[in-house]
């Protein structure tokens, strides 16, 4: 499997677990001229709008994940989020949260408030 298949399974991977959870996929592969956010969600309570990165690898180490979201990464996530809320201006979040959803063999963790 390449590498753009094997992401896009985990994101698929990660959306039905977060559906699972209770949120509402807002959006998927978000794309503005700083980067891209793999899903954008909406918090079962609707209070919160949560943009989330998705990595996904076969077998890295847990730490190499976790390193793999540097502060570049996070400095584009975060512009990212900035024209998608600039674009939906109208909808309104009580917060905004990032979150990082790491994949490894099918096994997956979710870390809230990442960044």
């Amino acid at each position: 499997m390449n590498t753009v298949k094997k992401g896009r399974a985990g994101e698929e991977l990660a959306e039905k677990y977060l559906i699972k959870k209770g949120y509402t996929i807002l959006a998927r592969n978000f794309f503005g001229r700083q980067g891209e956010i793999d899903l954008i969600v909406r918090s079962p309570d609707l209070s919160t709008i949560i943009f989330v990165e998705v990595k996904s690898w076969k077998s890295v180490p847990a730490e190499d994940l976790e390193r793999s979201i540097d502060f570049r990464k996070i400095q584009r996530i975060r512009q990212t989020s900035l024209t998608y809320l600039s674009s939906h201006a109208g909808e309104l979040y009580q917060f905004i949260r990032y979150d990082v959803i790491f994949i490894q063999k099918n096994q997956l963790h979710h870390i809230e408030g990442a960044f």
